[in-house]
């Protein structure tokens, strides 16, 4: 049975910007939380209906390179008949008070969490230049980088910006403490607002 949280930090950001990488490090400091990636749900059905090597699909690799705008089309019908299909997979048998919901591509992903946890979520924007995502391996591809999945949330409004370039380590701690502390005060006082409101007044 799904436990309820009690904190939802919702991240997204482009292909290679370093969603991951903040997810792991906010985890890391939080013991009673756990990582959700939605992808992973697509990538699982994906791999069932083909015959796949699900565990592959799961690297930053060629052979999942190789099946990505396959995938992105069966995560399009899923949503289009339901929207917040793997959200519900995904968040089914968590066990732990925060979820660090990693590689939300859509309104709809975050309208989902936010309509069925409400004053619980946090949505994060994890940055970087063009040029320090093609160090990490990226490189522009038409079907992938032009659609919904990677563009959907692009001007969506964000409670943190992180912004991930490898020569701006201070931004990045910055916004990780500052989350991090979020996530704390949710676990003693789940109907505190977020505490950047709080600063702005």
């Amino acid at each position: 049975m799904e436990v309820q949280p009690k904190a939802i930090v919702l991240i997204n950001g482009k292909r290679k910007s370093g969603k991951d990488y903040f997810a792991s490090a906010l985890h890391d400091r939080l013991q009673n939380s756990e990582i959700i990636h939605l992808s992973n749900e697509i990538k699982r059905e994906y791999a069932q209906l083909h015959n796949l090597n699900y565990a592959e699909l799961l690297t930053d690799s060629p052979y999942k390179d190789k099946y990505r705008v396959e995938m992105i089309a069966l995560g399009e019908a899923r949503r289009a008949k339901d929207p917040a299909y793997y959200c519900a997979m995904a968040t089914q048998h968590a066990t732990k008070e925060i979820w660090i919901v990693v590689d939300n591509r859509r309104t709809s992903d975050i309208a989902y969490f936010k309509s069925c946890y409400p004053d619980l979520c946090c949505v994060v924007r994890v940055w970087a230049e063009d040029n320090v995502r093609r160090t990490r391996g990226w490189s522009w591809k038409l079907g992938v980088d032009n659609v919904e999945s990677e563009c959907g949330l692009d001007h969506y409004p964000s409670d943190v910006i992180v912004v991930n370039n490898d020569n701006e380590e201070d931004n990045f701690v910055k916004e990780l403490d500052h989350v991090t502390q979020w996530c704390k005060n949710q676990l003693t006082k789940t109907d505190q607002r977020p505490s950047w409101e709080e600063e702005d007044q």
